[in-house]
């Protein structure tokens, strides 16, 4: 019945997950094998030495056994003491949902908010640390996949690092899709995810650490060991000795080691010049058939993401189910906070290509020319 759980998408154009390619899918159908079996160990040192490339990173890079969110909780947890103050970066969901891992390790969010719309000016960052004293750590989102923005991360952690605060950085939806250099920018701790740009199942989280991050981390004062969490666990088993805190994720693995070849056999130059070629030709296609990006300034959307406002008259889910009952393509509607608000389009790693978003913009063009004969929809002047 697994086919059902597709019915009756035939092209995935969401924010992610999103489609993987034959050989992945292939990948991931390899016979089981014992963890600590050799070949395996070999397997997920060649792995981890792929992730550093895609990193561009000399810095550790561990692959931790669960979904993208494990990293940026881990992250945080595993660096931040009670009563540290943590400077949160909120321009959308993901970027407040920092603050409350830092409340949850005992930590005092200072919030520096700007409207879902709009990318943080770095300036808006000087000012704010101008003002706020004994900063331990900022965090900040590089994609924003809930309005499609893009943040200058370059920009903001070096602004952080010159004044001594430890930069946390969701890369989720942006690494291996546009470019992330955690060791010249001043990323402290860098949390990617398989299931977006990598093209590779959920389940994984990719996290490089810095020196200063592992200097936070062994400052702890009550240190997270012997947890799903902690990040010393990964180090002192992995790192040291070759060996596991707990059963990694051995199809996971193979699929994530073969996502990786794909990307390294196309280059990461190319695969952020693609991003970019699709993500223009996405967003020219969408005005051209009537829409207005969500982003206030066109250079503020992401590589990976186009958010859309919502025709009047219409809703997402209307366009979103429509589309995807008529036409077999599924794209994303608004999350959390732009819930009801926008449309997103995915176009992150191996369904990232001119052919997918034509054929996706002449399916959301048909879909709104379909509503507009059920009721009148006032499509916004082009």
């Amino acid at each position: 019945m697994w086919n059902k759980a597709r019915e009756p998408i035939r092209l995935l154009m969401t924010p992610g997950p999103v489609e993987i390619s034959p050989r992945v899918l292939s990948a991931l159908a390899r016979p089981e094998v014992y963890h600590y079996y050799k070949g395996f160990i070999d397997l997920f040192a060649e792995t981890t030495e792929k992730m550093k490339r895609i990193y561009q990173t000399k810095n550790e890079v561990l692959i931790m056994q669960g979904e993208g969110v494990l990293g940026l909780e881990a992250a945080v947890l595993n660096t931040i003491n009670p009563g540290d103050k943590v400077l949160v970066l909120d321009n959308g969901p993901f970027g407040k949902w920092f603050g409350i891992y830092v409340e949850n390790a005992g930590g005092k969010p200072v919030y520096l908010t700007s409207p879902n719309n709009e990318a943080f000016y770095p300036e808006k960052l000087k000012e704010k640390l101008d003002v706020e004293k004994d900063i331990k750590a900022m965090t900040v989102v590089h994609c924003e996949t809930p309005a499609g923005i893009r943040n200058p991360i370059k920009e903001l952690c070096s602004i952080a690092k010159k004044k001594g605060i430890l930069t946390i950085v969701d890369a989720v939806a942006s690494l291996a899709g546009d470019d992330v250099k955690p060791d010249q920018w001043g990323i402290d701790l860098c949390c990617g995810a398989s299931q977006k740009a990598l093209s590779a199942p959920p389940g994984l989280t990719l996290l490089s650490v810095s020196k200063d991050a592992w200097e936070a981390i062994d400052n702890k004062k009550n240190p997270i060991k012997n947890s799903y969490v902690s990040i010393p666990d990964y180090r002192d088993t992995w790192v040291k000795e070759k060996r596991f805190p707990f059963t990694p994720m051995v199809s996971d693995i193979y699929a994530l080691n073969e996502a990786a070849d794909e990307l390294l056999e196309e280059g990461l130059e190319s695969s952020f010049k693609r991003h970019q070629i699709v993500a223009d030709a996405c967003r020219e296609g969408a005005e051209k058939i009537g829409f207005k990006l969500w982003a206030k300034r066109r250079e503020d959307a992401s590589n990976t993401v186009t958010a859309l406002q919502i025709p009047p008259l219409a809703t997402d889910s209307e366009i979103v189910n429509h589309m995807v009952q008529k036409y077999g393509i599924l794209i994303g509607g608004g999350y959390k906070e732009t819930k009801g608000e926008l449309l997103r389009i995915g176009h992150m790693g191996y369904h990232a290509t001119l052919t997918n978003i034509m054929t996706t913009l002449a399916a959301l063009e048909g879909t709104l020319a379909d509503l507009k004969k059920k009721k009148p929809i006032a499509v916004p002047a082009k």
